[in-house]
C-alpha cells in the first residue's frame, strides 16, 4: 500500500502512553494557573498547594502539605468554612461555585479572596479544590471610591460643609495610611481635624485660601492620592456653597456699599440689646448720626465722589465705635450707633470719637473734603422705635443749633 504523502502543517497525534501522560499530569496544569490553587481531602487536611499559594498564605509547600486547611481561615471563620467544607464533601453530586472568601497569612494578617471552590474526584478519593487570587486591594479600591462617590453625593445634597469636612478627614484616616488631616480654612481656622498635626505634610488647595492638611505615614501610592483629589474636590464644591451662602446671608443685614449693618441687622442687634439691659438693670445707648454737608459732595463733585466719602466714613465709624457696639447705615448719610451697658457720660465719649473721625480731612480724587455731623443720643429702655426716635430728635436739635454738634434726648 502506497504511502499517504506527510502534510507538514498536521499535528500528529499523541502516542496512547503520552496522552495518558499528559491526562495523569493534573499538578503540572495546576501549577500553570495564574492563581493560588490548595486541595484538601476529606480529612481536611492539605495534601497539595501550588507556587502562588505558597507566595499568597506565606508558607512553603513542605509546610502546607498534611497542615489542616483551616490554618489557612480566620479563627473568626473557621467553624463556618469548616462546616460548610464537610456539607461538600457528604453532597453526591460535584459542587463547584465562586464565592468571596477570608484567608489568614502566616503572619497573621487577612486577606479577602475571591475563590472557586469544588469537589474534583480522584483515584485517591475526592478532594476539595479552592482556586483564588487576593482581591483585598481591588476591594479597598472599589470602598475608596463608594466612599468618595456618597462624600460627594451628600455635597451635592446640600449637607453642611462642616460636617462633610469632619466625615472627609474620618475617611481619609481610615482608608489611607496617614496619621493626621485637617480641613483649615483661608483665615487660619480648623474646620475639623483629626489625628497629628499634618504640618509638615501634603497641601492641596480647596478653594478660596482654605486647605486640605495630610499628614502620610509614606509616600502615598497614585490611587491612594487619588481618593485626597477626589475628596479635595469634594470639599472645594462645598466649601464654595458655604461662601456663597455666608455673603448671602451677609448682604441681607449689610449695607452694600460701607459694608455697615442695615436697617434688619440694627433691628436685631437693638432688640437684643434692650433685652439685655433690661435683665442686666443697665441702659442702651442709641447715637443718631445725620452728616451735615454730605449734599455738597455730591452736588460739586458727583455720585461717585459721594459714594468714596460714604466708604470712607464707613470705616472709620467702625474703628470708633467699641468693640461690641453695633454701626449701621440708616439711610443716605444718616448713620446709628448702638452701645450696650453704658450711662450718658461714656455715651457722649462715643459721640465725641465719632465726630472726631468724621471732621478729619478726606481725599477723593484731588479733591479734599471736610465733613461733620449732628449727633442726638437717647438712652434708656423700652421699645427700639421709641429711642430710635428720640435719638433721631437729638440729633435734629444738635443740627438746628449749629450742627456739628451732640445733643442728648431728655
Amino acid at each position: 500500500m502506497d504511502k499517504q504523502p506527510h502534510d507538514r502543517h498536521s499535528v500528529p497525534e499523541p502516542a496512547g502512553d503520552a496522552q495518558h501522560e499528559l491526562l495523569l499530569a493534573p499538578a503540572a496544569i495546576l501549577e500553570g494557573l495564574p492563581d493560588a490553587v490548595v486541595a484538601a481531602a476529606t480529612d481536611e487536611r492539605i495534601v497539595y498547594a501550588n507556587q502562588l499559594a505558597e507566595e499568597l498564605f506565606g508558607y512553603s509547600r513542605a509546610e502546607l502539605v498534611g497542615r489542616p486547611v483551616h490554618t489557612l481561615w480566620p479563627p473568626r471563620v473557621r467553624e463556618r468554612y469548616t462546616r460548610n467544607m464537610r456539607l461538600y464533601f457528604a453532597n453526591e453530586n460535584p459542587l463547584r461555585f465562586s464565592v468571596e472568601a477570608w484567608g489568614l497569612r502566616r503572619d497573621g494578617t487577612e486577606f479577602v479572596g475571591e475563590m472557586s471552590w469544588g469537589i474534583v474526584t480522584t483515584s485517591a478519593g475526592p478532594l476539595l479544590l479552592a482556586i483564588g487570587r487576593d482581591i483585598t486591594e481591588r476591594r479597598d479600591a472599589e470602598g475608596r471610591q463608594h466612599a468618595a462617590a456618597g462624600l460627594a453625593e451628600r455635597a451635592l445634597a446640600g449637607a453642611d460643609a462642616a460636617s462633610l469636612a469632619t466625615e472627609a478627614v474620618e475617611m481619609l484616616c481610615t482608608r489611607l495610611p496617614i496619621v493626621g488631616a485637617e480641613v483649615r480654612l483661608a483665615g487660619g481656622s480648623a474646620l475639623a481635624g483629626k489625628g497629628a498635626a499634618p504640618e509638615p505634610g501634603l497641601m492641596l488647595s480647596i478653594g478660596l485660601g482654605n486647605e486640605l492638611l495630610i499628614a502620610p505615614e509614606r509616600e502615598l501610592a497614585d490611587h491612594e492620592l487619588s481618593l485626597v483629589r477626589a475628596v479635595a474636590h469634594t470639599l472645594t464644591t462645598a466649601l464654595a456653597r458655604l461662601h456663597g451662602e455666608e455673603r448671602v446671608r451677609h448682604e441681607a443685614v449689610h449695607d452694600p456699599l460701607t459694608g455697615l449693618a442695615n436697617r434688619t441687622l440694627l433691628q436685631d442687634r437693638l432688640e437684643h440689646a434692650l433685652a439685655k439691659s433690661e435683665r442686666l438693670g443697665t441702659e442702651t445707648a442709641v447715637l443718631f448720626i445725620d452728616l451735615d454737608n454730605f449734599k455738597d459732595v455730591n452736588d460739586r463733585y458727583g455720585h461717585v465722589a459721594g459714594d468714596a466719602v460714604l466708604m470712607e466714613l464707613g470705616r472709620r465709624l467702625r474703628t470708633a465705635i467699641r468693640p461690641g457696639d453695633t454701626i449701621a447705615r440708616f439711610g443716605g448719610d444718616e448713620f446709628v450707633a448702638v452701645c450696650e451697658e453704658v450711662d450718658r457720660q461714656s455715651a457722649v465719649l462715643v459721640a465725641e470719637r465719632i465726630l472726631e473721625a468724621i471732621r478729619m480731612p478726606m481725599m477723593t480724587g484731588a479733591a479734599e473734603h471736610w465733613m461733620s455731623a449732628s449727633i442726638g443720643i437717647a438712652l434708656g429702655g423700652g421699645e427700639p422705635e421709641v429711642l430710635l426716635d428720640h435719638a433721631d430728635v437729638a440729633a435734629y436739635r444738635a443740627k438746628s443749633a449749629g450742627r456739628g454738634r451732640i445733643e442728648v434726648f431728655d
